[in-house]
């Protein structure tokens, strides 16, 4: 039986941490909590140090797959057939027209079909697009929800099956070189780019008619080209706002954490971009972890992105490549540990460390 608060109290004055580490075990199952993202962390360094076991490489994608459900066209499909079946006539007619406004509250009615939705179309891309086109063999993700992407996104950390650039960027002398393998793996595998001309004021056309790219499939448009620019215009321009500018106790201007700039005021959130660039380039950031940035000249606003991936999931799709500066066959283990506390970041939950966490349920119990 569990002690009473007094006897609790007694045994951690004694320094007896028995009944509070089991509190602490027992939390991993409570979701939210600093034990239950400190075990998910856990599970995904486990799924690193299988692979490295196993010889395939530590992680060299990291990408975000994000949700427009006011947009797809399959998912209003559906929408349509629950709303008719819950006996709204009004709603279907609506949707049946295109409606953005109807969309939008149908959406908000049936989240659970929603994310269901989303998960079923996740895990097809991942088997096919991702694995076949781009070549990610190995892929561990995880599902989160947040304001401001959609009602669902998933974080996924991919390990490519082609490893010969990692071995072209281990050989190459200087800086230069080294971008030039990264451009070249990039740009012919993974289709990326960050040079389209876009308008960073941008207003998303919602009407009935609307040719908006998001709201129609790949099998349906005509000028490849011209749908990826449209595509990048719609979702995969940078805004900055509270998320990526945070906020500070003295109201200076503040800077974009994903490298966008600092607002010239605060509370403007007008930051300039990122700067224009004629090479590709391997920059740090302020946490001193390394990222690959293609040639920009057009836009300081767009992100970059790959098109295949971009054209075959129809939203918000970010991916960047991983950086090792080690032998792919002899990978450093602190490097792959800082790039691993990046990743995390992303796609675990901060946390208090363990050591906080017990300090934490001590004072409480000693109130």
């Amino acid at each position: 039986m569990p002690p009473t608060v007094e006897e609790l109290q007694d045994q951690l004055r004694a320094g007896d941490m028995t009944y509070l580490n089991k509190l602490r075990y027992l939390a991993k199952g409570i979701r939210g909590s600093d034990s239950f993202w400190r075990g998910k962390t856990e599970e995904l360094e486990a799924w690193i140090d299988f692979h490295i076991s196993r010889g395939h490489g530590p992680p060299t994608h990291f990408s975000t797959l994000s949700c427009a459900e006011n947009w797809w066209p399959d998912l209003r499909r559906l929408m349509i057939e629950l709303e008719r079946e819950a006996g709204n006539l009004n709603q279907v007619e609506l949707l049946s027209k295109n409606d953005f406004s109807a969309m939008c509250k149908s959406v908000k009615r049936f989240t659970v079909y929603v994310n269901e939705f989303f998960m079923k179309r996740s895990k097809v891309f991942l088997d096919t697009v991702v694995k076949n086109a781009l070549g990610i063999e190995h892929y561990w993700a995880r599902v989160e929800f947040a304001p401001g992407r959609g009602q669902i996104h998933l974080h996924l950390l991919g390990i490519g099956r082609d490893k010969s650039y990692l071995y072209e960027f281990y050989r190459a002398k200087t800086e230069e070189e080294k971008a030039k393998v990264m451009e070249k793996y990039a740009t012919s595998v993974l289709d990326m780019t960050a040079d389209v001309d876009v308008s960073e004021n941008h207003v998303s056309d919602k009407s009935p008619d609307s040719v908006n790219p998001l709201m129609h499939r790949f099998s349906e448009c005509i000028d490849s080209g011209e749908d990826a620019r449209m595509l990048c215009q719609e979702c995969m321009v940078h805004s900055c706002n509270n998320y990526c500018l945070g906020d500070n106790v003295k109201c200076e201007p503040r800077e974009c954490r994903f490298e966008y700039g600092k607002e010239s005021e605060y509370g403007k959130c007008d930051t300039a971009g990122k700067p224009l660039c004629t090479t590709s380039v391997i920059v740090a950031d302020r946490k001193r972890v390394e990222h690959f940035q293609l040639r920009r000249t057009k836009s300081r606003k767009a992100v970059q992105h790959s098109r295949t991936l971009l054209q075959s999931w129809r939203g918000n799709v970010d991916i960047q490549l991983l950086i090792y500066r080690s032998h792919p066959d002899k990978p450093d283990v602190s490097e792959i540990e800082n790039v691993c506390k990046y990743v995390v970041a992303y796609a675990s939950k901060k946390n208090h460390t363990s050591k906080k966490e017990k300090e934490a349920v001590q004072n409480i119990v000693q109130r």
